[in-house]
């Protein structure tokens, strides 16, 4: 068993980070994305009472949050143009300081209600109004992801800079990062549900708490009792946070940020114990180094099935150490311009992220890697990639899911896929809603980005499919490709759909995707067979392009390639287009959505699109 109260150092120089940074060609290109994205600093907007109380009056965040990161944005930049010799703004950087100082709660209002009074991902609405007991009057007793994000910040930033800085303000920061965070780990830690979970909140809480620790905390005993504490979480994260095939059912955009403080924190104990305890070097993390190859479609372009993202810039330096130390080289030809970063949002806001980038990243972008052309197969996820390309030499990749009903950002798409060609998904997965109140609680599969009516999947006897029972369904379905074949020439994945309908009379769905790689083309066979009468089925295609229907035929037209699509059975079925603009709209959405629905005559047990 490893000892970290002997091997851990407790005094290390930040001379090698500063130096790293300094000498890195990536931190000019940071710096110069930072800018774009933040053009005004020292306008410091305020969080007041009402902005924290709008997300329980009507359930929006964005308004709170928007200014709630803009101080951590502008605290990012002026903190990495310090390090790189522009001393102008010291004051800048003690007033943004301050200001999250003067914050009475660092968690945000849509994670309120995840403190020990409840200790709940997926809380039920409430009744009754808050009282005076909230998170607004009592001592800080819990933290989430953006808590602990923000005690790393201001940790590293008097760890990094302190010398530079007013005493009483690098004062001023340690009592509130005891008072918010490290007091609550201490006191709480093992008792919040993130703290051994098996999604992001557990790598992120958990490497960012850590990594304030490691800069701040003076004890050693303290130090080494919650590092421990770091280490079990971490351990419950890998072991279960990713499926045994190294794939996570939260999706790219929750690998990337799961992962980002993991590797932050796992690197400083490497270097703080001497390498005695390196955790890049499990074996098991090659496997979830891969992923991101099997999920890109094109550059910046990613599988986004349930909550992902599908346009998506990785962080540049975490993805960079992560490939050197694994040995998975292709992962850095999957990088796009750090501008693409969410900006004045979140990204911008992870300083110690930030830094990494700066630090770590060589400033380049490789070309995209070969491995993201290849098929790819991930049994416990259950997604089959193919790729191929049409006549004229246009990618084309076929990605189909059997999926989960039931993980923390699933959606109920049971055999749902994509199909990109060249650069766009002409079948898509429409994404993710907009994040509310009502987005994480049991109304959760009423909107329309949520559940199965927005994507490509069956309705049968007019029943979409069953969420699982974290979000008040009935049984959990986690889906299974049964057969897949992945030879040359004609490539294929078989579904069982049965499972995931809530309807008696159903006794099999199954659906086959079939792709021929030398031209690029796509057979879709669904059959159904019933214990009792016929049920109706109505089938569904989803897209954002522009569509051209002519009975049983439809165009899709992309910007760069047209996908003809054709009913081979029944031969009397015809599309229907269904304009969801309205649907976008409620959820933020730009652009269109296009349900494309199918109803097949009374009795119909078997369906063909090609």
């Amino acid at each position: 068993m490893f000892n970290l109260r002997k091997s851990l150092q407790l005094a290390a120089s930040p001379d090698l980070l500063l130096e790293q940074i300094r000498t890195s060609p990536g931190a000019p290109v940071m710096l110069a994305a930072l800018r774009k994205a933040i053009p005004e600093v020292g306008n410091y907007p305020h969080t007041t009472y009402t902005l924290y109380r709008e997300f329980e009056r009507t359930g929006l965040r964005g308004t709170f949050q928007s200014v709630y990161f803009a101080r951590r944005a502008q605290l990012t930049l002026v903190v990495l143009e310090m390090i790189l010799g522009d001393q102008s703004r010291p004051d800048v950087i003690h007033d943004l300081l301050w200001s999250i100082c003067e914050e009475t709660t660092w968690v945000l209002p849509a994670h309120e209600e995840q403190g020990p009074a409840v200790w709940n991902l997926h809380p039920a609405p409430r009744q009754h109004p808050w009282g005076a007991h909230t998170a607004l009057t009592r001592e800080p007793d819990s933290i989430d992801l953006f808590a602990a994000e923000t005690g790393a910040s201001l940790a590293e930033t008097i760890y990094l800079l302190g010398d530079q800085l007013a005493p009483e303000v690098c004062q001023r920061v340690r009592q509130e990062v005891q008072r918010h965070i490290f007091k609550p780990y201490l006191a709480y830690g093992r008792q919040h549900w993130w703290h051994q979970g098996d999604l992001n909140w557990n790598g992120v809480c958990n490497g960012a708490i850590g990594l304030a620790f490691l800069r701040l905390e003076k004890d050693p005993q303290t130090l080494a009792e919650a590092l421990e504490m770091v280490l079990e979480g971490f351990e419950a994260y890998i072991a279960r946070g990713f499926e045994p095939d190294g794939g996570s059912i939260e999706g790219i955009s929750y690998w990337n940020y799961g992962l980002m403080y993991y590797v932050t924190l796992a690197e400083l104990l490497r270097e703080r114990t001497g390498g005695a305890l390196d955790l890049l070097a499990a074996p098991r993390l090659k496997n979830i180094a891969r992923y991101p190859l099997g999920m890109a479609l094109s550059p910046g372009v990613f599988v986004n099935f349930g909550d992902a993202q599908e346009t998506l810039a990785l962080e540049p330096g975490i993805v960079t150490r992560i490939a050197q130390r694994t040995g998975v080289q292709g992962l850095p030809g999957l990088l796009v311009s750090p501008e693409k970063l969410e900006g004045t949002g979140v990204s911008s806001a992870k300083l110690a992220i930030i830094l990494r980038d700066a630090a770590w990243w060589d400033g380049q972008y490789p070309e995209f890697p070969a491995e993201a052309h290849q098929d790819f197969f991930l049994p416990d996820c259950a997604i089959a990639k193919f790729s191929g390309q049409t006549p004229q030499g246009q990618p084309v990749i076929l990605i189909a899911k059997a999926g989960h009903n039931d993980g923390h950002h699933s959606h109920t798409d049971i055999g749902h896929f994509i199909l990109h060609v060249a650069g766009e998904s002409l079948l898509c997965d429409p994404g993710r809603g907009l994040y509310s109140r009502e987005y994480f609680r049991q109304t959760r599969y009423e909107n329309f980005f949520n559940n199965s009516l927005s994507h490509s999947v069956p309705r049968i006897d007019g029943q979409l499919q069953m969420p699982g029972p974290e979000f008040g369904g009935k049984a959990q379905y986690h889906g299974k490709i049964v057969e897949h074949g992945e030879a040359d020439g004609p490539k294929y994945a078989s579904i069982d759909l049965r499972p995931a309908y809530d309807v008696p009379g159903l006794a099999s769905a199954r659906r086959k995707l079939s792709f021929d790689p030398a031209v690029g083309a796509v057979i879709l066979e669904d059959r159904f067979a019933f214990s009792g009468d016929s049920l109706t089925i109505e089938e569904a295609l989803v897209t954002w392009f522009p569509v051209r229907i002519s009975g049983g035929v439809a165009d899709i037209l992309g910007s760069r390639a047209t996908l003809n699509v054709q009913i081979v059975e029944p031969p009397e079925a015809t599309f229907k287009a269904e304009d969801k603009s309205s649907e976008c709209q409620i959820n933020q959405r730009e652009g269109s959505l296009t349900r494309l629905s199918i109803q097949l005559p009374l009795g119909a047990d078997h369906f063909v699109l090609k």
